[in-house]
């Protein structure tokens, strides 16, 4: 049934005793929804007046079903639907507050999920990194051009229980190592050291302590050279506060402290500097120690880490030790067995004989005993004359004297050496170490370098034959030669010269560029003591003697190499190690290099 829209305006305005309902519409409109006939979100121009249904009215009048309503019920009834959209609007505010805040907690909770997935990606990096410098820092040692800081890593993973096949360390503290390098290596280091800074954040503490020492190390070294300060000197950078005879005590004084004793005592300076200043206090000696105190803190620092992995290596040589005693018994165990393996099981001469021997008639023990079958009698030595007596010292030095002449005599060696006679020797465990050498192989442009020398005095090269040297333990011990196994690096270069005259074809003549010496001492005496070598004068001025000593019962070796400048720095593959009865000297020459 349509609907009819009409305004009725006069019709309210006639009923109206005193209240207009048509003014309260619009009123209220406007105060409380802030709509107005002329402006309102809908558009309409009739909005504050009131529609009234006439067909409806019309058939409920006709049916006798119409009540007319008030004035006061119209505004009663129109309050009850300001109040009803009223809070539809907050209901519909709230919905809104309701959607942004769960709007903010879901971006909220995708931030921290991301944080989260970025912090696992970036702990993964590190922990990525991380194995990456160890497995450099193992292949490197394994390989044996190991730098400084490769065993200082090495005995971090040690003191975290990680074991190796070889568990040694360095033998002093890392913070030592910077007093014989120089300026360049230690900047070296120090960027190796900002590398563990920002990758190893399990031992931060110890790296940025490694830092902070590297740092201390490489001003000290440019004021050394700069002049301004003593080399090898405890503490450097003091001041002219601090007299130089109290400078070892203060060194002393610091490094007895631990490190909380160390923090206590900078703690004690800075309250004592606050108010020293009013009580005539030497204030710039003071200063100057508590300027120094972090360098201590870090050193004590690196010394808990470094004595930390020496218990577990300690450890582990204890056990090697063990084991290898052990196994030294049950070597000897297995030769004494040997020896009675030869004798015969069973019965003597077979199954048809007894297992008795037979008897022999009593004149052959008798025959036998007249012949002298026992020992002789210990007579007094009363029934000698004590100059026919001998000294038995005095007749060792004697027999040795006589032995020396007759074989100086006939051209030979004392004690003989490893090359010309190793009778009643065991060279077992240098058959070892030479085979293990040899097992490695030669490197790109590398030729043994084991015969004796050949050639005219310009053209030798190799081992030298020395003259013959008496030792004071060669009574003692029988001297021997030592084996080794070395190696000469060969090659040559493309310069200007080479690539005018030389093609690939026919290339240049090569040309000496570094040796490596594998010296084998397994059997020294004195393993505390390392074998040295030097350099000696050789018979011309192309060439220089390279002679290797070592203790007791080893004879020197020498031999003849290009006189040449060596690159003792480590990054050009310069080692000098002695481990495990293995003397390793390993250097390059110096390049020439032309210019106009």
């Amino acid at each position: 049934m349509p609907r009819e829209r009409s305004r009725s305006p006069g019709g309210e305005a006639a009923g109206s005793g005193g209240l207009n309902v048509k003014k309260t519409r619009k009123e209220l409109f406007t105060k409380e929804l802030g709509y107005k006939d002329e402006s309102n979100p809908f558009g309409d121009q009739t909005l504050t007046e009131k529609f009234t249904w006439k067909k409806k009215k019309e058939y409920l009048q006709a049916a006798g079903l119409y009540r007319g309503t008030s004035k006061e019920q119209e505004v009663q009834k129109m309050q009850a639907k300001i109040r009803e959209i009223q809070q539809v609007k907050k209901r519909r505010d709230e919905r809104e507050v309701e959607r942004q805040l769960l709007e903010q907690q879901r971006l909220e909770h995708d931030k921290e999920m991301h944080d989260e997935e970025y912090g696992e990606w970036l702990s993964k990096e590190e922990k990525f990194h991380l194995d990456n410098a160890k497995a450099r820092t193992q292949i490197r040692i394994e390989q044996g051009r190991e730098r400084p800081l490769d065993l200082v890593a090495k005995s971090l993973m040690i003191a975290d229980g990680e074991e190796f096949e070889e568990m040694t360390i360095l033998d002093k503290a890392p913070h030592q190592l910077f007093v014989n390098m120089s300026q360049d290596e230690i900047e070296e280091v120090m960027e190796e050291v900002h590398t563990f800074v920002r990758i190893d954040k399990q031992h931060a503490d110890f790296w940025k302590a490694m830092r902070y020492v590297c740092n201390d190390a490489f001003d000290t070294k440019k004021r050394e050279n700069a002049g301004r300060s003593k080399a090898g000197a405890a503490i450097s950078g003091l001041g002219s506060g601090v007299a130089e005879g109290v400078v070892s005590e203060i060194h002393e004084l610091l490094c007895s402290k631990t490190k909380r004793e160390l923090g206590d005592m900078l703690v004690e300076i800075k309250d004592s500097l606050k108010k020293g200043a009013s009580e005539g206090m030497d204030t710039q000696f003071f200063e100057a120690v508590a300027a120094k105190i972090p360098l201590y803190v870090a050193r004590a620092e690196i010394d808990h880490w470094h004595a930390k992995a020496k218990v577990k290596s300690d450890a582990w040589l204890e056990k090697k030790e063990a084991e290898a005693e052990e196994a030294e018994i049950a070597r000897l165990k297995a030769l004494k067995a040997q020896e009675w393996d030869d004798l015969p099981s069973g019965a003597p001469g077979g199954e048809d004989e007894g297992f008795s021997p037979e008897l022999e008639p009593l004149d052959v023990l008798d025959a036998e005993e007249s012949k002298g079958a026992y020992s002789p009698i210990l007579e007094p030595l009363g029934n000698y004359d004590p100059d026919d007596l001998l000294d038995p010292d005095e007749d060792d030095r004697i027999r040795l004297q006589v032995r020396n002449t007759i074989i100086e005599a006939f051209g030979g060696t004392v004690g003989g050496s490893a090359a010309s006679n190793d009778d009643g020797l065991d060279r077992s465990r240098d058959d070892e170490l030479f085979a293990a050498e040899r097992a490695k192989g030669m490197g790109d442009g590398e030729v043994a370098f084991n015969a004796a020398g050949k050639g005219s005095a310009e053209e030798f090269h190799g081992e030298v034959v020395l003259d013959r040297k008496s030792y004071e333990w060669e009574g003692k011990y029988k001297p021997r030669k030592p084996r080794f196994f070395n190696r000469v690096k060969t090659g040559y270069e493309w310069t200007k010269y080479n690539q005018t005259h030389y093609d690939h074809d026919t290339p240049p003549p090569k040309w000496v560029q570094g040796y490596k010496f594998n010296i084998f001492y397994p059997d020294l005496i004195d393993k505390a003591k390392a074998p040295t070598y030097h350099l000696e004068r050789s018979d011309t001025a192309e060439t220089v003697q390279l002679r290797f000593s070592a203790g007791p019962p080893y004879e020197d070796v020498a031999f003849k190499i290009i006189n040449r400048e060596w690159n003792f720095s480590t990054r050009f593959g310069f080692r000098c190690v002695f481990d495990r009865g293995v003397l390793q000297l390993y250097f390059n020459v110096k390049r020439w290099r032309y210019r106009r």
